[in-house]
């Protein structure tokens, strides 16, 4: 899991186009999910989805900002 995360955090910086767009996919379920939480210690990642900026899954843990933007899944199979 921690390599996909890394993974996340890498395509945030980078921002390719394709990844863009299924992230912004990705971070419209996210946000209307229950388990989509606010970080306190997230709150200084700044996002360009804002629908994700500075929250967290609760069911993984994993920051949204770099979730959405993964090799990963979601724990609950929402995408």
């Amino acid at each position: 899991m921690i390599k996909s995360i890394l993974s996340g955090w890498k395509n945030y910086l980078a921002k390719s186009e394709v990844t863009e767009a299924v992230a912004k996919k990705r971070a419209a379920l996210c946000a209307a999910c229950p388990h989509a939480q606010q970080g306190k210690l997230l709150a200084f990642v700044k996002d360009t989805l804002k629908e994700v900026e500075g929250a967290y899954c609760n069911q993984c843990g994993c920051p949204l900002s770099a979730k959405v933007r993964s090799n990963d899944i979601c724990p609950i199979n929402k995408w």
